[in-house]
């Protein structure tokens, strides 16, 4: 009896390694959002990650929030291709992003690796399009899927999980930008008038 029931179990472990083999490991997860600021200053935020670290979301919130004690290094230039952003915590494991592309006022592209608690690698594009009002942000997350993720995506619906963090970040990154905006334009109107009384006197 016991051994007709390892036997069954054995069978269907195969069947699920046989299923989770065929699923594609390609994915591609897509979101987007109007900034009301202009595409300049929305560019500025992505270009640096000193900056886009506080708008980051990983595990369903901000990572900077989620685990505030985390080991954090930033690499290379100021800002632009070659800057990286490493961290490394109990809570959210060990990764790093680093700017790859970067087209002024247009576009960031940005790699990330997660080393644990498991290993995958992604990329992030952020692309830039100026409006009336400001501009629009497009957020899309490339990679492959491995044994892991695929059997995970069997049982969640990736596209929500992951839409989830890039809908939240795109959300912190509107708040961010138009917080920007606002002070820029306040200052830009203080200076106009300094210039106004100057010019009187």
């Amino acid at each position: 009896m016991l051994g007709k029931i390892l036997i069954g179990v054995a069978g269907v472990l195969v069947l699920f390694v046989a299923v989770v083999a065929t699923r594609p490991s390609a994915y591609h997860v897509e979101r987007k959002l109007a900034v009301a600021a202009p595409a300049d200053l929305v560019f500025g935020v992505l270009n640096d990650l000193h900056q886009f670290a506080g708008v980051l979301v990983l595990f369903g919130s901000p990572l900077e929030k989620f685990a505030p004690n985390m080991q954090k290094i930033f690499e290379g230039p100021a800002a632009g291709v070659g800057q990286s952003y490493s961290w490394s915590g109990k809570e959210v494991g060990t990764g790093k992003l680093t700017i790859e592309e970067s087209v002024p006022g247009q576009k960031v592209s940005m790699k990330l690796e997660f080393v644990e608690p498991m290993e995958s690698t992604a990329t992030c594009a952020l692309t830039l399009a100026g409006t009336p009002t400001g501009s629009f942000v497009t957020w899309s997350m490339d990679g492959n899927h491995n044994f892991i993720g695929k059997a995970f995506g069997m049982f969640m619906d990736m596209d929500n999980m992951l839409g989830a963090d890039i809908e939240k970040g795109l959300a912190q990154l509107k708040t961010v930008a138009e917080g920007k905006h606002v002070a820029t334009a306040a200052a830009g109107a203080a200076q106009a008038d300094v210039d106004k009384a100057t010019a009187e006197e």
